[in-house]
């Protein structure tokens, strides 16, 4: 049920994107990589491994083209699980990601994406239970970025995120272990400078 969910996410979010972007085709001229750097809010929807559902979350996020084809993007959100009535668990990823551009200066440009993060999570319990953990994650996904106009594109994107298990927290970097987290779908608006 969960996968299904995640897929009409992500199919709902490209298919947002593209009819949005169909404007772009008349007022853009030139696609993400004519310009150097963007920043804007996004929308999160994460779905950790095991959830039936996810849920909506703000957060926002900073673009800078190295290139035409590649592109670095830094983002941080806000990630809110409630578990009953007394436990509740709050998720600040904050990933840096790479970006490769399949399509360069097209106003609908697909772009790969994988990259890493530090997930800050708090979990507050009955009895004033409180933990505090960071954790290393790995990050992989797609894209598409739409020009809406000169200095406005919207994107939407899904990425699988794994992050490092609470057993080898302590561990040398080689004998760390991974595991699946689940999904983000992100879809944000930047300004273009």
């Amino acid at each position: 049920m969960k996968n299904t969910d995640s897929k009409k996410m992500l199919a709902a979010c490209l298919a947002l994107t593209a009819l949005l972007g169909l404007q772009s085709v008349i007022f853009a001229e030139a696609g993400p990589g004519s310009r150097v750097l963007s920043i804007g809010p996004r929308a999160t929807y994460a779905t950790p491994k095991d959830a039936t559902k996810g849920t909506w979350n703000p957060g926002a996020q900073i673009r800078l083209q190295l290139s035409s084809v590649v592109g670095f993007e830094g983002s941080i959100d806000y990630l809110k699980n409630d578990f009953g009535p007394l436990t509740t668990i709050k998720t600040y990823p904050l990933q840096a990601s790479l970006l490769a551009y399949l399509a360069p200066g097209s106003v609908i440009s697909p772009y790969l994406l994988g990259g890493a993060g530090l997930y800050y999570s708090k979990v507050t319990g009955p009895l004033s239970y409180e933990s505090n953990t960071s954790r290393f994650g790995l990050h992989a996904g797609a894209g598409v970025e739409v020009m809406l106009n000169k200095s406005l594109s919207l994107d939407g994107a899904y990425r699988y995120v794994w992050i490092e298990s609470i057993m080898s927290h302590d561990a040398n970097a080689l004998d760390k272990n991974y595991q699946d987290a689940g999904s983000m779908v992100t879809i944000a608006l930047n300004l273009m400078f």
